[in-house]
């Protein structure tokens, strides 16, 4: 992918504990770094440009869902490696993967159904979630997902106006997405649970 240059060195075992914690500016940071290394090794997997992006996100996931696993005796490169060709051999092997990692990447549903925040019959309670929820994503993460998913702005626009690759803003979505899904989900539960309640008294 010529947009992306190889990094000059693996992240660092910081970075990477870090990230495995769960700090947000590290997870971003890894990310970031990682992502054009992982896309590598899946085209090279593949052999398949489309295949390769699809499953490169998935795979980016998949290793930060993992990253507390990795052991610093064995090198990170390997460790990596390793776990992205394994995720490779086992999608070729099922059919319909590339719909499913379509599918991962796309907005959860609960996240599509919220009223705009504009909407003044939305009420402010909701608005406030949402807000909240946003100022906890890092700054980049936060901008692609606000131009892509609520101002739905072309990729390529957005990547225009952060001054960064289409591919880097996919990258992003794909952590805000699933930061967000994490935040919003016991958020609206709490809310939904207080307002049934109210509704039994």
């Amino acid at each position: 992918m010529s947009d992306f240059q190889p990094p000059t060195s693996a992240p660092s075992t910081d970075l990477i504990q870090k990230a495995a914690r769960g700090k947000a500016e590290a997870q971003d940071s890894w990310f970031r770094l990682e992502f054009p290394c992982v896309y590598r090794l899946c085209l090279g997997f593949l052999a398949d440009a489309v295949l390769a992006e699809d499953f490169a996100q998935d795979a980016m996931l998949h290793l930060l869902d993992r990253l507390d696993r990795w052991n610093p005796e064995r090198t990170y490169v390997a460790w990596r490696t390793t776990v992205v060709l394994n995720l490779c051999r086992d999608g070729v092997r099922k059919s319909g993967v590339r719909q499913r990692a379509e599918d991962k990447l796309k907005l959860h549903p609960e996240i599509h159904s919220l009223p705009d925040p504009s909407d003044a019959a939305a009420g402010k309670e909701l608005r406030d979630v949402i807000t909240q929820a946003l100022a906890q994503l890092p700054p980049r993460e936060r901008e692609a997902f606000v131009m892509k998913d609520l101002e739905h702005y072309p990729t390529s626009k957005v990547a225009s106006a952060m001054g960064i690759t289409s591919a880097a803003v996919r990258s992003l979505l794909a952590l805000a997405r699933r930061r967000l899904r994490g935040i919003l989900g016991p958020a609206l539960d709490m809310k939904a649970s207080r307002k049934t309640g109210g509704s039994r008294a």
